[in-house]
């Protein structure tokens, strides 16, 4: 299953290079701009989220490692951004090799919005990629409405 699952990550890392290669070369500091109809939020903005979804989901709650905040300032640049995407793929990793033989046994514990959460690592792992997608659309959207036209982002492009 592991392997499946490495070879999924992959072409969510394919996707997201899309997204970022494109926020670098067209949108540049566009990411930045609050957009009204999605309550005065950020490309910028959404990206950070997204990366803390992995890090909330997988380190802090299933690897039940140390927390640590991602503050909105510190990611205003497409670079930057990149760098927090590696940090993301080094969690994705971790969270492989640790849960690796047990994928489907459901890990517990507390989560600071949810209470009392009981899910195993399979389902944590489908989450953090659907919400990434989920967002993916809404920046693509915004993009639009910044007036730039986004390229294909699905995970298959032909």
């Amino acid at each position: 299953m592991i392997a499946v699952l490495k070879k999924q990550y992959t072409l969510v890392q394919g996707s997201r290079a899309v997204v970022l290669n494109f926020i670098e070369t067209e949108v540049g500091d566009d990411l930045n701009t609050p957009v009204p109809a999605y309550n005065n939020s950020t490309i910028r903005y959404l990206l950070e989220h997204n990366a803390s979804c992995y890090f909330n989901w997988l380190a802090y709650f299933a690897m039940k490692q140390p927390g640590e905040s991602i503050k909105d300032t510190d990611f205003t640049t497409a670079p930057l951004l990149r760098q927090l995407y590696a940090r993301v793929d080094e969690v994705v990793a971790a969270f492989f090799d640790h849960f690796k033989d047990t994928m489907e046994v459901p890990v517990s514990g507390i989560h600071s919005r949810n209470g009392l959460v009981s899910a195993t690592p399979l389902e944590l792992f489908t989450h953090v990629i659907t919400h990434e997608f989920h967002h993916k659309g809404q920046m693509m959207s915004m993009c639009r409405m910044l007036g730039y036209t986004p390229p294909d982002t699905d995970v298959s492009r032909f």
